[in-house]
């Protein structure tokens, strides 16, 4: 790069931006055409949990479901079998080449006389058999259940809506009044609230930034340059996630959110450094001598932040190490935009130059200085601080429901509890016992299948349950006379009416076949199956079977199996928490080695990581003290935040190192580099404190999480780079991080 770079080539920097803006923006509203929030794809293909699940799907069918009803739906109500009539139609129109939607319909009224037609068994008892499934515990309100096709986003939401619209126009009522719920409605509210939050709050966000930009640094030409920059590397970010055939998702959907804050803050120093040179080189001469000045603490800076980021690709969520490859990117390519961008925009715009970095907030500046005399009782606090708090991370945990990433004030929220009072639980667990053809007759399996129903039902706090039992009349069931079942002719009578009933039991979706194998299957319902109930569950399920099996005196399955949406997404929760240890733990050793370079001493580079995993262990310790669950939206903001703390204590150091000189002291090397550093580093969280607190107010809980914990993070950032940070090296261990190289003095203003 030649000296006078910026003076040739700024137009022609700005003109081609301006040429590429315009596609980039295309492309970035194109990245949100394509969407995925189904939990289905977070789990690797590889993984036990999911390949499981596929397996389920293969033998049962679809299982993602819309459940219809309103205040008034009771059994053989007209308006509920005037809405299965209704799907039934469109799934006729799907075969004319319609829109595939649908793969099923059920009513609580069709079950119910399904089982009384099954022989023997009297409407009380079939509809008390359907209590808590279909049928609410007044045996009268029920619903309908829409099973879908698998179904992209769009689709999915498409189908939703239609339902909603059927519902209400075979009710008589208004859309408002129609209550949904279900694994389908749900994902189509994450994808509806993450939109919302996209939009909206998005724009609201960048609007505040705005305004605390300009007051903030003084100028509004140079607030909206800053901002002007970080918002073009936030849309080159999208525009490279459109280019990448990747579908959007809740995460992937904070990678230009999360660019754009870093975007800022290199932008924030960058312009620091052009503000300290402007006095000596003037308003032709500094854009140069900022990027000469700032380019090697901003490249450290960002390659350590890439590191961070680049860390959460060792998770197995999809979402998460999606986030993370495109984070990364898009760190590297703000690096890009800031000092290509900004220097050009200072140098075609260079207004009327405010004053150098000395004049700043001298009050403050002098606040950050007074407890530099007290540097060993400050470093003492701050670790004194850091341990006990650090301890609350063996108490963190995380949480990963779907249906808590919604306000609980929500529509969707109100319909699933209205559903959980009136009908039954939400929650559903599926244990599938597979036999071999060969193994046991078919009225042995069937008496074993509603023998665990029975006990799973008894000892896990189970409302609902559905099983080939529940269609079944007792008699074929073994029940009725264990004694008489044993003789050869009385099992081969009810093995032949169960062989009549077999086809009935797979079309309800309770029996099915697969690769030589028999599959039969018991669904549970629970208000909530907690990681510990789940687990309680999975450790003795074989328990149970086996001890059942035993009793009745038949073989047991050959493989019990515990499936279905929500081992899922607690597999998905437990992989999250792992996955943040292991990328804070990946990106502490990475960071640590790239500064130990930068400082050219592992110890400094290892004392420089105290301030910079300060603000991520404080407040994660003490959501762990609190008993706060940790979401998908709150797990990345470790890595954010890690990088903007990088960020800070790299240009403080460089200061540091660069105000050397024979007959300094350390306090007054630090006090010096304060002068420099303190104002840009404040100047940051001010900026993206408020934009980013702003969002705690979201209904969409990931990004609300994101948004308070990223704002906290911040303010605890500039507590570690200001009080903890300057302490450290105002001590004795400040001997670590001192230029021996060359302390011959301090150089020029504005001189790299």
């Amino acid at each position: 790069m030649s000296d006078s770079f910026f003076q040739r080539y700024s137009r022609h920097v700005l003109v081609a931006f301006a040429c590429l803006f315009p596609l980039m923006a295309w492309a970035a509203l194109r990245a949100h055409d394509v969407r995925d929030n189904s939990v289905l794809g977070w789990l690797p293909e590889r993984s036990p949990v999911t390949i499981a699940y596929r397996k389920f799907l293969r033998v049962f069918g679809p299982d993602e479901a819309v459940l219809a009803s309103w205040e008034g739906c009771v059994l053989d109500a007209p308006a509920l079998e005037r809405l299965a009539v209704a799907v039934e139609q469109h799934q006729q129109a799907e075969a004319a080449g319609g829109p595939a939607w649908f793969a099923d319909v059920a009513t609580g009224t069709r079950l119910r006389d399904s089982v009384i037609a099954s022989g023997r068994v009297d409407a009380a008892t079939a509809t008390e058999r359907l209590s808590g499934v279909l049928v609410g515990a007044d045996g009268q309100t029920t619903c309908g259940l829409v099973t879908l096709q698998p179904l992209a986003d769009d689709g999915r939401r498409a189908a939703v809506d239609w339902v909603r619209q059927q519902a209400a126009a075979a009710a008589g009522i208004s859309e408002e009044e129609v209550r949904l719920t279900g694994d389908a409605v749900i994902g189509v509210a994450i994808d509806t609230e993450n939109q919302r939050t996209a939009g909206t709050w998005s724009n609201l966000a960048i609007a505040v930034a705005l305004v605390v930009a300009s007051l903030s640094i003084g100028s509004m030409r140079l607030g909206v340059m800053v901002l002007a920059v970080g918002g073009v590397a936030s849309v080159a970010s999208e525009a490279m996630i459109y280019a990448s055939g990747a579908s959007m998702n809740m995460l992937v959907a904070l990678v230009p959110v999360v660019t754009f804050v870093l975007g800022i803050s290199a932008a924030v120093h960058l312009a620091a450094y052009w503000r300290d040179a402007l006095p000596e080189h003037g308003p032709a001469g500094a854009p140069l001598a900022a990027v000469a000045m700032g380019w090697q603490p901003s490249f450290v800076a960002a390659l350590t932040t890439v590191l961070g980021l680049g860390s959460l690709c060792v998770s197995q969520v999809r979402p998460v190490w999606h986030f993370g490859l495109f984070a990364a990117i898009g760190t590297a390519l703000a690096f890009g935009c800031v000092f290509l961008l900004l220097p050009a925009l200072l140098q075609v715009f260079p207004g009327r130059g405010p004053h150098g970095g000395d004049g700043e907030w001298p009050g403050f500046v002098r606040a950050t200085q007074r407890l530099l005399p007290w540097h060993r009782r400050t470093t003492l606090a701050c670790l004194v601080v850091l341990a006990a708090t650090g301890a609350g991370l063996w108490h963190l945990r995380t949480e990963v429901r779907p249906a808590r990433f919604l306000a609980q004030e929500s529509r969707w929220i109100q319909d699933l509890e209205w559903f959980a009072r009136g009908i039954g639980p939400f929650q559903t667990i599926d244990v599938v016992l597979a036999f071999d053809d060969a193994a046991s007759g078919l009225s042995d399996r069937a008496a074993l299948v509603q023998e665990v129903q029975q006990r799973l039902k008894q000892g896990h706090d189970i409302q609902g349950n559905l099983s080939a039992a529940t269609f079944l009349p007792d008699d074929l069931l073994g029940f009725a006379d264990r004694g008489a079942a044993r003789s050869v002719i009385r099992r081969g009578a009810i093995d032949g009416r169960l062989r009549r009933a077999l086809p009935d039991l797979v079309d309800s979706g309770m029996v099915g076949a697969d690769n030589g194998r028999q599959y039969w299957r018991i669904s549970l319902q629970s208000l909530e199956f907690t990681p510990d109930k789940q687990a309680q569950l999975r450790t003795e399920i074989s328990g149970v079977v086996a001890a059942a099996a035993a009793d009745l005196g038949v073989p047991g399955p050959a493989e019990t199996v515990c499936t279905g949406g929500v081992p899922l997404v607690l597999a998905a929760q437990q992989e999250l928490l792992a996955a943040l240890l292991q990328s804070f733990a990946l990106a502490f050793v990475t960071i640590a080695a790239v500064l130990a370079i930068f400082l050219r001493n592992s110890g400094a580079g290892l004392l420089a990581m105290l301030p910079n995993i300060f603000p991520v262990i404080i407040i994660f310790g003490l959501l762990g003290w609190m008993g706060r669950r940790l979401d998908v939206g709150g797990m990345m903001t470790a890595s954010v935040a890690l990088g903007i703390a990088v960020d800070d204590t790299v240009h403080l150091l460089t200061w540091f190192r660069r105000l050397g000189g024979g007959g300094v002291t350390a306090e007054q090397r630090v006090a010096a580099a304060l002068n420099r550093a303190a104002v840009p580093i404040a100047r940051t969280t001010l900026i993206l404190g408020p934009s980013f607190g702003i969002f705690a107010f979201c209904g969409f809980q990931p990004i609300a999480q994101f948004g308070t914990l990223l704002c906290l993070l911040l303010v605890v950032a500039v507590v570690a780079d200001l009080i903890f940070l300057p302490a450290l090296l105002a001590g004795p261990l400040g001997r670590w991080f001192h230029n021996h190289a060359g302390e011959s003095g301090a150089p020029p203003r504005g001189e790299p």
